[in-house]
Formats: structure tokens, sequence, C-alpha cells
């Protein structure tokens, strides 16, 4: 699954809460950018999830840190990012890490 050299890929886990009412619209827009993410080179797992209430986990996990460099550049991403900036309550608790140790995932 990963590229000579890759080290294991790189992941990025975060959390975010939206504005009071938005979340279904958060929903929508957070399906698109999956939809986006679906043709970007290098990602293996793009998810999101939600969590009580208002709050939301993010988890990516991309070939290699080249792959995480490049997300979000192309124009169907960024198009669904600049409709997540609005929806949101405050800004995201972002980690990139390193795979580690990992069942489903050929490390």
């Amino acid at each position: 699954m990963w590229p000579p050299g890759a080290q294991g890929g790189a992941a990025t886990i975060s959390t975010f809460t939206c504005q009071d009412g938005k979340a279904g619209q958060m929903e929508a827009v957070l399906a698109a950018m999956v939809e986006a993410a679906n043709s970007e080179p290098g990602v293996e797992i793009y998810s999101y999830h939600r969590g009580e209430g208002n709050t939301f986990w993010f988890f990516a996990l991309m070939t290699d840190e080249q792959a995480m460099q490049n997300h979000g550049q192309s124009e169907a991403m960024q198009a669904a990012m600049s409709a997540f900036g609005p929806l949101v309550a405050g800004p995201p608790q972002m980690s990139t890490t390193t795979p580690v140790a990992a069942i489903g995932l050929d490390l």
C-alpha cells in the first residue's frame, strides 16, 4: 500500500465544533469534502465522524508527507473547504502524526 520509503504515511486527526443549528449543513459540506478528496493522489483514508452535539472528528491517512502537503489544492476541494469555514464555531484542533501500529493498515 505504501510507496518505498514512505515510513508508514502521514495521518491527520482533528476535532471541531460547528455552530448551533448548523450540523445538518456541516454534514453536507463534509460529504462534499470527502467526494473531492476521493480524486486526490495519495489519499488512503479520509473520514469525518459526528460526536456528541455539534462536535465532529476528522481522520485522514495519506501515503506520504508529499500527499499530505498537496492535499486541498484541487478546485473541487477548495470549493468544498470554502463552505466549511462559515459553519465552524472556532478553529479546528489538528494533529499530524505518523502511524506506527495498526490493524487494517500495511505499515
